[in-house]
């Protein structure tokens, strides 16, 4: 998805109904988790309105829109080691085990299929409730 569809994908449906997502969202773009306050110190809106720290950015339309855990990496990462991570994080999400993980536990534990551990490894974070397979 991209800033397009998720308004399309929001707009109300034909009986004025405002739709909701019901599904986790995992963003996998450079900087896709990335929260920005609106207003920056300095800039000239600053200096006519007080500065606040709402956070923004597309994880936060996404759990506005009723999506219960969207995961996004907070930095620019490498195509081919954020892919070995979301391989592996959707391994550990789906695998069948006695106790089943959760998906903030299994991106944590997908962190260390990268090569760059604490790099690419770390940019992936978790917004939102806990998800579990029922």
């Amino acid at each position: 998805f991209n800033s397009v569809d998720l308004q399309r994908l929001l707009e109300p449906d034909e009986n004025g109904v405002a739709r909701r997502l019901r599904a986790s969202v995992f963003l996998m773009g450079c900087s896709s988790g990335k929260l920005q306050s609106v207003i920056r110190e300095g800039s000239a809106e600053s200096e006519e309105q007080f500065l606040h720290y709402l956070p923004e950015g597309m994880a936060i339309s996404y759990l506005a829109a009723g999506a219960p855990c969207v995961i996004g990496n907070l930095w620019d990462v490498t195509d081919s080691e954020i892919d070995r991570f979301a391989i592996k994080s959707m391994e550990l999400f789906f695998e069948r085990q006695e106790e089943q993980k959760t998906l903030s536990e299994s991106v944590a534990s997908a962190r260390s299929a990268c090569k760059l551990r604490y790099a690419t490894g770390a940019a992936p974070v978790c917004y939102g409730l806990p998800v579990h397979l029922f």
